[in-house]
């Protein structure tokens, strides 16, 4: 990488950039497609979804709102959102039996000042919920259009309208009181505890009054939703007696030239709430399955749920296979980072690097990696595995797992075109769950995370240069494998090939740009030869391409530097290598499936079993997966 002198002031060489290979960038964009709304901004609450359209509607309609200046009305919906927060710290901290109803809330840290709550008053005006950040409320507006609740900075669509009023049944008499405090500067503690059901987050899953609430809230995060005409507004739907997942109806309209110039509209007409209703249709049949099964068997879809799920599947897999080869990216660029810094902090030839890598025992490190074996253990695999595992593979053994790699072992394997036709053979087309004694996605990316220890833990020059070549033989297994699946997959699926190619295929470090790198490559060059290319254009290339291409944004963060960029060793030309701010440990995604849990026990689908300590659904859960099912009666 060659820098123009004008942009060094603006490298970092300390701190750790966000996406210095864009490789998670995919995966999040998959993400933020399937799990529609569902943020690391602001959680999604259940209640920030009634409590702000319900403020919303009722500082625009009111009385004694509805002709304020908008700036008076952001406050109060700020004031709002200030007393939310306290009802619902004051009501955990009376109520010690809900000690989990603050997890994602907005300003816990400030809320949560046991002293606040020592008098008969709280004095609104020397309290705020964030000291230098926007709150929720205003950054959640985009959250809420879509969920398609609203269509303008006050103003609601008709499924917002109805959540409004379903909270409006239950807490339309503190409307006032609160409006009062906000404009007094001064909330009283009785008041705190009159809205403990009525307006706090915990009340949304133990109130019993909030049926119309909790339906309104389903419906818009299973997108029972549809545009209407007339209204120009998204209204909600009844429940359908079958609840159906045409995600391939999405795949074609972003395959057509259809589109609305209402983005609204062309958001709700594209259909792609269906995607997140597939993914939380998983969630709750795998915690169905999971609660209904006898402790340790092997869980299982049945031909029904292959059948009904297998819209939605190949995607759930696309989704994984990302996250597997954003994984293989970010832990090669994680490995460099750790060598620069532990082995060469005055810097390495780039040149000398790749040829000692290349000298590893690449070929024994891949060999070993596909002859890994899997050991079941006594603790039990977590539900967002589980629901994981059964949505790629259709089975699991819901136990943890240790996987190991032999020491050493015949190299059957010389060439790519060698790997692909084994792993064509023994692996690709066949979706086994991670806890199989067969090779699978999860087995190889375990056997990478086995190969980092040694990286951190190497006292000698040959001995971090041996770690470093294990890695990078290890986790070249697992991206080739990855392609393979990738392939395979897309390979009679034109449909969902043009729709991943479409959406999620412009980055170099996604599966479309690499699979054809990899067809691109001689199929008969050395596997040594393959993880040395693989290293110096996949990772070292693009760090630099994405560092070039985020220049003009402003000043960011090196994982590490070349000769043009790495100060006092700038004489070393752009073939040195330097260590410079680190990158983060890989780790790959699961759809978010810990937020959209929590939404769901919010909106009444799902509680914890304490004696168990399982979630399972609820009366409506189990409504919703009968409906999925074709059972609901």
């Amino acid at each position: 990488m060659s820098l123009e002198p004008q942009w060094n002031e603006r490298l970092s060489k300390t701190g750790r950039p966000e996406q210095p290979l864009r490789a998670n960038t995919v995966r999040i964009r998959m993400e933020q497609t399937i799990s529609r709304g569902i943020t690391t901004d602001v959680r999604a609450r259940g209640r920030y979804f009634s409590s702000f359209c319900w403020a919303m509607y009722r500082v625009s309609n009111s009385s004694i709102t509805a002709d304020l200046p908008k700036a008076d009305k952001r406050n109060l919906l700020e004031g709002i959102e200030e007393i939310l927060g306290l009802a619902s710290y004051y009501r955990q901290l009376t109520k010690e039996e809900q000690q989990d109803g603050l997890s994602g809330v907005t300003g816990s840290s400030n809320i949560s000042d046991d002293s606040l709550y020592d008098g008969e008053t709280i004095d609104l005006d020397s309290f705020a919920l964030l000291d230098n950040s926007p709150y929720a409320i205003r950054r959640f507006q985009s959250t809420l259009g879509n969920f398609f609740l609203k269509q303008g900075e006050f103003a609601l669509t008709a499924a917002g309208d109805e959540l409004a009023q379903g909270l409006d049944e239950i807490a339309g008499q503190y409307f006032e009181p609160i409006v009062s405090a906000v404009r007094d500067d001064e909330v009283s503690i009785e008041l705190l505890d009159d809205l403990a059901d009525a307006f706090t987050h915990q009340g949304i899953f133990t109130s019993t009054d909030n049926e119309h609430e909790h339906d309104t809230l389903q419906r818009i995060l299973f997108g029972v939703v549809s545009w209407d005409e007339r209204a120009q507004t998204v209204k909600l739907d009844e429940w359908p007696s079958t609840l159906d997942i045409p995600v391939r109806e999405h795949y074609r309209y972003i395959g057509s030239d259809e589109q609305y110039a209402n983005d609204l509209q062309d958001s709700v007409c594209s259909k792609i709430q269906y995607l997140r209703r597939a993914w939380c249709l998983a969630i709750l049949r795998a915690h169905q399955i999971l609660a209904t099964t006898d402790d340790g068997s092997t869980l299982a879809y049945d031909k029904h749920d292959i059948d009904r799920f297998s819209p939605f599947r190949p995607l759930g897999r696309v989704y994984h296979l990302q996250g597997q080869l954003a994984h293989v990216l970010r832990a090669q660029l994680w490995g460099l980072s750790k060598h620069l810094e532990r082995e060469a902090p005055e810097g390495v030839p780039r040149e000398k690097l790749l040829n000692q890598i290349e000298s590893a025992p690449i070929a024994a490190e891949i060999e070993a990696s596909l002859q890994s074996s899997t050991t079941l253990k006594d603790d039990r695999l977590s539900q967002g595995a589980v629901t994981r595992e059964l949505l790629v593979a259709g089975t699991v053994a819901p136990s943890q797992y240790d996987v190991t790699v032999p020491e050493s072992t015949d190299v059957k394997s010389e060439t790519l075109a060698d790997l692909r036709r084994w792993l064509n053979s023994n692996m690709v087309g066949t979706w086994r769950p991670t806890t199989d004694d067969e090779l699978n996605g999860r087995t190889l990316i375990e056997a990478t995370e086995n190969s980092r220890g040694a990286v951190e833990s190497a006292t000698t020059r040959p001995e971090a240069i041996d770690a470093l070549g294990r890695l990078i033989g290890r986790s070249t297994v697992q991206l080739v494998a990855a392609i393979e699946q990738y392939q395979q997959l897309v390979e009679k699926n034109e449909l969902l090939k043009r729709y991943v190619e479409q959406r999620f295929g412009d980055r170099q470090s996604s599966l479309v740009q690499t699979s054809r790198y990899i067809e691109r490559l001689d199929q008969d060059i050395s596997l040594a030869t393959l993880a040395r290319r693989l290293f110096d254009e996949r990772v070292i290339t693009i760090h630099d391409y994405v560092v070039q291409d985020r220049l003009g944004s402003g000043s960011i963060s090196l994982v590490f530097g070349t000769g043009a960029d790495a100060g006092e060793y700038s004489g070393g030309g752009d073939n040195m290598l330097f260590a410079a701010g680190g990158v983060a440990r890989p780790s790959t995604g699961n759809l978010r499936y810990r937020d959209l849990r929590r939404l769901m026990r919010d909106a009444g689908l799902l509680r914890y079993q304490s004696d168990t300590g399982l979630w399972v659904p609820t009366v409506d859960g189990e409504a919703v997966i009968n409906r999925f099912r074709g059972e609901y009666s």
